[in-house]
């Protein structure tokens, strides 16, 4: 790999005009220059897509793909198979990126020569995030380390209390692609599945278990606005909560492929409570019990140890859900 890899940034982009502008900008204003901003508008109804075009006329970084509406995660296999770069980094249509975002990443990862490093991130309300985008945006790097068997990291390190206790807050991440930067080859073959939500986590197991060393710094470079129309904020139906179940099942399978503890997709599973009140027409109850009996398979291939750690995660975890609930998730 080269000195100052391109790195292709890719932007799912569906009528997003509010937040449109200050996203692309802050990528534009990245401070590491070898840079290609894949625009894809996904049949956008609103101005969107002009000021995708716009941009695109003004830097010769842009590129726009206008395709007709299937999604995000066809739009992201779409900026996947347009993407030139050796690198490949994700942003949402309402997100920042701090100006040290690329280059940081991009240095963790080739110093330590891992797959794919990753920062911390905001929660932050969309009213005030350009203003602490300014505040921090020169604020010097901190700790990294560098690490191997990310699948177990991110099975096994996901609960908030027990990270910070047993400090193990870096080799904490997500399914999330947003604050993340890989090696292009790992999507040689995997996309992700379209027409289904959770369309990330659906992969996440197939991307960790064929990384070798994930760089990992504690620099919050990732502004994630939370505002009343974004994605998270929505009334879910069955279907939704369908595609969960489904996404989280796959992980809780490779994870057992590899020997590791699924606790992070045992988790992930319990939403099978969530889908059974959603259940109210013939249609919906029919698709909760395939899916309870789908969670109850795998969760009796569990030992009973391995039942008891992951439900105490999963206890833990419910606490922390419910605490974010009352604060993060209600700035604007």
């Amino acid at each position: 790999m080269s000195a100052s890899p391109l790195v292709s940034i890719i932007v799912p982009v569906y009528n997003s005009e509010p937040y449109l502008e200050a996203c692309v900008n802050s990528i534009l204003d990245q401070r590491y220059g070898n840079i290609e901003l894949i625009l894809v508008n996904d049949g956008s109804k609103d101005a969107s897509p002009a000021i995708c075009d716009r941009f695109a006329a003004q830097d010769s970084r842009v590129v726009v793909i206008h395709r007709e509406n299937g999604g995000i995660a066809a739009a992201q296999n779409s900026g996947l198979d347009a993407a030139t770069g050796e690198l490949i980094t994700f942003c949402d249509n309402d997100d920042l990126m701090s100006p040290q975002l690329v280059g940081r990443l991009v240095e963790i990862l080739l110093s330590t020569g891992s797959d794919m490093s990753c920062c911390r991130w905001y929660n932050v309300g969309a009213s005030v995030a350009g203003e602490l985008l300014a505040a921090h945006r020169d604020d010097a790097p901190g700790r990294m380390i560098s690490f191997t068997e990310p699948g177990r990291a991110y099975q096994e390190v996901f609960s908030l209390f027990l990270r910070k206790v047993r400090k193990k807050e870096l080799l904490y991440f997500s399914e999330a692609n947003w604050g993340k930067l890989y090696r292009a080859e790992l999507f040689d073959g995997i996309r992700f599945p379209e027409g289904q939500y959770a369309q990330d986590v659906a992969v996440a197991m197939d991307l960790y278990a064929r990384m070798s060393r994930v760089a990992s710094c504690e620099d919050a470079l990732y502004y994630w606005l939370q505002h009343s129309g974004s994605v998270s904020h929505s009334v879910r139906a069955t279907d939704y909560y369908h595609d969960i179940i489904e996404a989280h099942g796959r992980s809780f399978d490779r994870a057992m492929e590899h020997g590791i503890l699924p606790a992070r997709a045992y988790t992930g599973l319990k939403t099978i409570r969530v889908e059974r009140k959603s259940a109210v027409t013939p249609a919906d109850r029919a698709i909760y019990e395939r899916d309870r009996k789908f969670v109850r398979a795998r969760f009796n291939t569990l030992s009973r140890a391995q039942r008891l750690q992951c439900w105490l995660r999963y206890r833990l975890r419910m606490a922390e859900v419910k605490v974010y609930n009352l604060t993060v998730h209600r700035r604007r």
